[in-house]
């Protein structure tokens, strides 16, 4: 990174201006307060001016992990920063939106994030610097940890990159008191697992010390910390004693990264203390996840929990209680009802502020679109309003204006909703946020000490009311000359009582009849929230590829109400699954069942897809004529190109090519998705020329898409194997195609799909040149190992990208590192025949006879490919006959 700040350097984020603040720990020398991570550095910042919450993080990422992701990870994951231990969940993104000018003089801070500083070590900090800690402090770290992990676990939540370096303990801070945080703070937090985020692209693969040997390529789920969330509690629990602390064996955790789940010294000595500590039960759940074969088969958090006595547990409930009523607070004050903005939206118009009332009447009809009288009124009314817009995004000025208006003519309680709408601006910094969140407590006090003095004041005036009236009732009254004789109640009382009796009646009968009616909805909306959230479950399960899961939770919701949407989403599963016949009829039947409309293009499509995907162009044909005749969805281009690519398979280029005719490409992006048809069309047919210069008028119009970019880059690569072109357009070809994923990249740096395909060309690439004894071979095997293993960084393991890395240090001349990662990739893929049939050669070449041997024999059990099993055999033979095999 070539962002360097200085000690007292300045910079301006969202609105405010900040300092980079001197290292506490670096003595004669300026050194700006920062801390390396895997993903960047993150450095404090200290407001200037002295706010209230004095200190901010400026996280700034390494190249290739930023990315555009980042604005979606803070607004998905900022609802958890209420949760125990979690406060780094509330993050604001610096992008081209809202920082153009700062990031023209530092693109470096590109995606850059800003959070909550938390003071306080990290447990690798306490392990490195050997901190001796008190049993009583141990186990406090360690029941407060246990909490945070619990709650997680509770609410479907995982960290998924838990390591010594990612949790912080605010608790050992000489500031505990003044931080609003847990005594436990997790931190790294962009891979959390949610059962309703999207998971990330790139997954780390554990981290050393802490990950079980059966979790290689990273794990995204519920369960993820369990093992590395035992062996940390161990540490804590157990590091108030020397003999722990003397023994660790590495410097930012106590187990080796090749001792975990083996019956070694350490493991022994961490028993014996769990037992010395906390008794039998801490050993018998370090066992239970020491002997675990998946994640989960590990103890669960509530388990580790319930081990801690009760008195320290009370203390950890007490602490995070008063912490949690005060954040649930300022989360529950951003819910704003319709009436409320209603309310906004006509103080803006009174004020004479017609743009921001346009723009909230806008936000309301987003917002609320189910309230649809109310979105139709307003509707009308902004069509004949005669201001237009410049621009929808409500401006923080205008709420900050409005409450300060109603504040100086004492309308607190109208100036506080203006502060609860502030609070909800999508581009709002969570220190801004903070700041208003002070403001409206202090101005709330104000109305609640406001109504209680009026309160006083009414009941003050009741009494004396009351009291008036009772002396004049006494002064008024005159005693009668003789007492009446009892005829009974008149028939004016009897009455009255009767209709006090009967309103008492007819009150309680409303009140029985109100409560039923609340019942029903209260029942209604309960189910309607199951069935909502079983439709979330089916979609995020769909999304991470558990398709039979995703089936389950979607026909649960069927069950519960169907509806048409959710019988497609079904049939995509079982499309997404294979079971395209299965698809087929399960469609067809409610299609015959009127529980499909005839109009239900996604249905027709979904149809035709299944018989596409067999190969069935026929079949597959007749459903996309009809789904080209339904009614028009966002399916509408793919059964358009679907249809074409189907009639070109079944040999009818003519229909092929009218319909292609018949498009209109009337914008930019239509336009480039008739290029690229057209293309797609011309490869069928086998013009690949033509197919190269339409998918290339394709990328001209549209770079940024994915799909023709690749058509494009695969036609060259098709081309290059073949000897129709010459050397000079063969080199051409690859540089253009190089060109084309590295700009993919500059959008998407971290997608693994571009860099592995990058990786590929390069490589292609490099044994052009080596065949033609080109010195640029190196180079171009140097860019193609640099690609991949920035996909080994970014914590992907995938087999055939660790061979490719061994492969390309073969090509490199660098031979120890070679073996080496041949070595990394039989150990960690033992069943992997072409590893083993690649290194077997790479051994024959060293002239390491028994070894390479050993290796093709190896090749030949597997049997997993007919020509390396021949091959194999053959140099076995050859060395035998050599007698080169003692």
């Amino acid at each position: 990174m070539s962002f360097q700040p200085e000690v007292g350097d300045t910079i301006n984020l969202f609105g405010k201006r900040y300092i980079f603040t001197k290292h506490p720990a670096v003595v004669g020398l300026d050194m700006p307060y920062g801390q390396e991570g895997r993903q960047g550095t993150v450095y404090q910042l200290e407001t200037s001016g002295g706010a209230s919450n004095r200190y901010i993080a400026l996280k700034v990422f390494r190249n290739r992990f930023k990315n555009e992701q980042q604005l979606d990870i803070a607004n998905n994951i900022e609802k958890y920063a209420v949760k125990p231990g979690l406060s780094a969940c509330r993050r604001s993104v610096i992008e081209p939106g809202n920082h153009r000018k700062l990031l023209k003089q530092h693109e470096d801070l590109q995606f850059a994030l800003i959070m909550p500083w938390i003071d306080g070590p990290t447990w690798s900090d306490v392990l490195l610097d050997e901190q001796t800690l008190t049993k009583d402090n141990s186990l406090y770290i360690a029941c407060c940890f246990a909490f945070v992990l619990k709650e997680m676990e509770a609410s479907q939540l995982a960290h998924c990159d838990l390591s010594s370096s990612n949790v912080m303990i605010p608790f050992l801070s000489k500031k505990r008191a003044l931080q609003p945080f847990s005594d436990i703070e997790l931190i790294d937090v962009e891979e959390l697992y949610a059962p309703e985020l999207t998971r990330p692209q790139a997954l780390p693969g554990g981290s050393p010390g802490y990950a079980a040997k059966y979790v290689r390529d990273g794990v995204w789920n519920q369960q993820a910390d369990r093992f590395s969330g035992a062996v940390l509690l161990c540490e804590m629990m157990t590091w108030h004693l020397e003999d722990i602390r003397k023994h660790k064996a590495e410097d930012i955790s106590y187990f080796q990264p090749d001792e975990l789940q083996e019956n070694t010294e350490r493991y022994r000595a961490m028993l014996k203390a769990l037992r010395q500590t906390l008794g039998k039960g801490a050993e018998k759940l370090l066992k239970q996840a020491w002997n675990s074969t998946k994640l989960e088969d590990c103890p669960s958090f509530s388990e580790w929990w319930d081990l801690f006595p009760k008195e320290i547990r009370e203390k950890v409930l007490t602490h995070e209680s008063s912490l949690l009523e005060e954040k649930e607070k300022h989360k529950n004050s951003l819910s704003i009802k319709l009436e409320s903005l209603l309310k906004i939206a006509s103080a803006f118009e009174g004020m004479g502020n017609k743009q921001a009332a346009q723009r909230e009447y806008k936000y309301i009809t987003r917002t609320f679109p189910k309230s649809k009288n109310v979105v139709e009124e307003i509707e009308l009314m902004l069509e004949s309003a005669a201001a237009t817009l410049e621009s929808e995004e409500p401006e923080l000025k205008d709420y900050l204006k409005g409450a300060s208006h109603f504040e100086k003519i004492g309308e607190l309680e109208t100036a506080v909703l203006f502060y609860e709408r502030a609070k909800q601006l999508p581009q709002l910094d969570f220190a801004t946020k903070e700041e208003l969140d002070i403001i409206q407590d202090n101005l709330q006090e104000k109305v609640n000490e406001q109504n209680r003095q009026d309160s006083t004041e009414e009941t003050l005036e009741k009494i004396l009311r009351e009291k008036k009236e009772q002396e004049k009732s006494r002064s008024d009254f005159k005693p009668l000359p003789r007492q009446p004789i009892d005829e009974g109640p008149s028939f004016f009382e009897t009455f009255k009582a009767f209709a006090i009796k009967r309103w008492y009646l007819l009150l309680a009968s409303f009140v029985i009849l109100i409560g039923i009616i609340a019942m029903i909805w209260g029942i209604h909306y309960s189910n309607e929230k199951k069935w909502e959230k079983l439709i979330d479950q089916g979609t995020n399960a769909f999304n991470v590829q558990e398709y039979d899961q995703a089936a389950q939770y979607i026909s649960k919701a069927i069950d519960q109400k169907p509806t048409q949407d959710l019988y497609t989403k079904l049939a995509t599963i079982y499309i997404s699954q294979g079971k395209y016949d299965e698809a087929i009829q399960y469609l067809n039947d409610l299609f015959q069942n009127k529980k499909l409309s005839k109009n239900n293009q996604e249905a027709y499509y979904l149809i035709g897809r299944s018989y596409f995907l067999m190969k069935d162009y026929t079949n597959a044909i007749q459903y996309y004529e009809k789904a080209r005749k339904a009614k028009k969805s966002i399916y509408q281009q793919d059964v358009i190109r679907d249809l074409v690519i189907s009639y070109a398979n079944n040999q009818d280029y003519q229909k092929s090519n009218a319909l292609v005719g018949q498009l209109k490409g009337n914008s930019q992006t239509s336009k480039a998705f008739v290029e690229n048809l057209k293309g797609e069309l011309y490869e069928l047919q086998g013009k690949d020329d033509a197919a190269i210069n339409q998918y290339k008028l394709a990328v001209d119009l549209e770079g940024d898409n994915e799909r023709y970019v690749e058509n494009l880059v695969d036609m060259y690569i098709k081309v290059n194997k073949t000897d129709a072109i010459d050397d000079k357009t063969k080199v051409n070809t690859y540089q253009q195609a190089i060109s084309l994923m590295n700009n993919l990249l500059k959008n998407d740096f971290s997608n693994i799909e571009y860099l592995s395909r990058l990786g590929q060309l390069y490589y292609d690439f490099g044994l052009y040149y080596e065949d033609k004894k080109n010195p640029n071979s190196k180079n171009l095997f140097q860019q193609s190992l640099s690609s991949y293993n920035q996909i080994v960084d970014l914590g992907i393991k995938n087999k055939n990208i660790l061979l490719n890395i061994s492969i390309l240090y073969e090509k490199l001349n660098q031979k120890d590192k070679a073996d080496k990662s041949y070595q990394k990739v039989i150990h960690t893929y033992p069943d992997f025949g072409h590893a083993y049939f690649t290194y077997g050669l790479f051994k024959l070449e060293k002239h390491k006879y028994k070894d390479a041997a050993k290796l093709f024999k190896k090749v030949i059990d597997l049997n997993q490919n007919a020509s390396e099993v021949s091959i194999a055999k053959s140099r076995i033979k050859e060395m035998k006959d050599k007698k080169l095999l003692k």
